[in-house]
């Protein structure tokens, strides 16, 4: 081959590689994309996570796929999505589990800020110190100088050993060197019961499975997870003013990431995606109308909160003897 025809051979070949490489960066998404949720259909993080698909899709201009792996508090469909190539095209449904559960289990696949990247949160749902209407406890210092003045005697409804509604009170027990008793049960129901007739002292749900009860007058709230009163509920004060925890502001929250070393890009269409979705009405009607408030942190923010949120967790767990094989 002549020198120029070379030359020229040579200039295509680079020319088109370089216009097939920004084909392809403009390409991204080419397919649908899944959102993985590790919990099981009509969980907060599905119910969530499926209203936000909605929005994400009409952004991405590709279909949102919701796809439920349950099983082991999160633990199995984080598994599976670590799996699946680092490609944009896996995105994880996340909440406060995936930080507790590779602390609670060393045989945990995952490093939530080492294995995964962040993109939004968008959602929260306060948390709530609750008692029974004919409890003698009108306010949480009342709550607090009881357990003070009668270590061991007062107890506390939880979802189970490890789960946020124990972990929370035990982290309110630590800052303010209190002894109370926690028991666990299998049900939100039954734990709301058992507070309702004070068979138990007090209990830390979210706020919209006893939103009711508080409202019917048959539970007393005496806190709730706010950096301010929320103006729907202005009497009840927040865990701030309530218990004197500095920027204690305990929520069960909702958002999503992608494995490390997904390319920027999609790292960046993903979150100014969910970003979109949080503006759409319809969205934040169904987060609201499912007792979510709108909390949205873009993604360096949200790792930011991921970051300071583990090491909480991996420092009381350990204090606390709970981690398990």
């Amino acid at each position: 081959m002549k020198p120029a025809m070379l030359i020229r051979s040579c200039t295509l070949a680079l020319t088109t590689a370089v216009f097939s490489g920004a084909v392809l960066a403009q390409a991204w998404p080419s397919k649908p994309v899944r959102l993985l949720v590790p919990f099981g259909p009509g969980s907060g993080t599905d119910t969530i996570a499926r209203v936000v698909a909605d929005g994400l899709s009409e952004s991405l201009k590709q279909p949102v796929v919701v796809e439920n792996r349950e099983g082991a508090g999160g633990l199995v469909g984080t598994r599976a999505a670590m799996t699946m190539p680092a490609d944009g095209y896996t995105v994880v449904a996340i909440s406060n589990a995936f930080l507790i559960a590779p602390q609670l289990f060393k045989a945990a696949p995952y490093d939530p800020t080492r294995d995964f990247t962040a993109l939004s949160k968008v959602a929260a749902m306060p948390m709530t110190i609750v008692v029974g209407a004919s409890s003698p406890f009108r306010t949480m210092k009342d709550l607090i100088d009881y357990i003070r003045a009668n270590p061991g005697k007062a107890s506390f409804a939880t979802s189970g050993k490890g789960a946020q509604s124990h972990l929370e009170i035990e982290y309110i027990k630590q800052q303010l060197r209190l002894n109370a008793v926690d028991i666990p049960y299998k049900s939100t129901g039954a734990a709301i019961g058992d507070t309702i007739s004070n068979t138990v002292t007090f209990y830390m749900p979210v706020f919209p499975p006893v939103a009711s009860n508080v409202a019917s007058g048959k539970l007393r709230a005496l806190a709730i997870g706010a950096p301010s009163r929320l103006p729907a509920l202005p009497d009840i004060p927040t865990y701030i003013e309530a218990t004197g925890i500095a920027n204690y502001v305990p929520t069960s929250w909702f958002g999503y990431v992608v494995l490390a070393g997904t390319p920027a890009e999609a790292v960046a269409k993903l979150d100014q995606g969910i970003a979109h979705a949080a503006t759409l009405p319809r969205v934040r009607d169904k987060i609201q109308g499912v007792g979510a408030n709108m909390s949205v942190a873009p993604s360096r923010e949200f790792a930011a909160e991921i970051r300071s949120e583990a090491e909480k967790w991996s420092k009381l767990i350990n204090e606390l003897g709970l981690r398990t094989e």
